[in-house]
């Protein structure tokens, strides 16, 4: 992985992003300013507004990035033609999986949008929550769909499947409130991991498991 400075140099936005990212999810939104992003890019705050005109701008822009990944994972398996439960599960591991490898950007999302939310005041930023609030219903019509497909097979169940999703998304989204990397950590725990949470949020509406 390239170092701080050489990604500075080479994907400047990128590199943006991922400070701004990290400056939120530690410090909280409304307390970074952009030259805590500046100081820990060891950059100008003159080289932030280069590539992004406020915070805000750089709220939006992570937002999408995070969801980007998701549907990313998520999209296409939904569209594969496994048995419901198994395509709900999957996509659910993928969902979890790119919480944890995205975490400072989902967790930037999960504290700031409240925040942003009541800021902003104008048309372009109502604009823009208007399309993330969109997105973020987007990702959890595909899970709804597979729950449906399941629920007329028989083989998965919620009596109400929109009030039934809402603990599933909660159970999975927890994650990036509580998960915190270790040293050493190999690739067999992660996934165990994930899998422990799936398999707690998905408990309730696939049978047998």
């Amino acid at each position: 992985m390239a170092d701080q400075s050489e990604a500075l140099a080479c994907e400047p936005r990128n590199a943006i992003l991922d400070a701004a990212a990290l400056c939120f999810m530690e410090r909280g939104f409304n307390a970074t300013s952009i030259d805590d992003i500046a100081r820990r890019l060891s950059a100008t705050k003159g080289m932030v507004y280069h590539y992004f005109g406020s915070k805000a701008e750089l709220f939006f822009e992570i937002h999408h990035r995070a969801m980007d990944a998701l549907f990313a994972e998520v999209e296409p398996v939904a569209e594969q033609s496994l048995p419901a439960p198994q395509r709900f599960t999957e996509m659910a591991r993928r969902y979890v999986r790119t919480l944890i490898e995205t975490q400072p950007y989902q967790r930037a999302v999960s504290e700031a949008v409240q925040m942003v939310l009541r800021n902003s005041t104008t048309e372009d930023q109502r604009s823009q929550l208007t399309r993330l609030q969109e997105r973020r219903n987007r990702c959890e019509a595909l899970f709804m769909t597979v729950l449906e497909e399941g629920m007329a097979e028989g083989t998965m169940c919620a009596l109400r499947p929109r009030v039934s999703i809402k603990p599933v998304f909660g159970a999975m989204n927890s994650v990036i409130n509580w998960y915190h990397p270790r040293d050493g950590e190999t690739e067999e725990e992660i996934q165990a991991l994930v899998d422990e949470v799936v398999g707690v949020a998905l408990r309730g509406i696939i049978k047998g498991s």
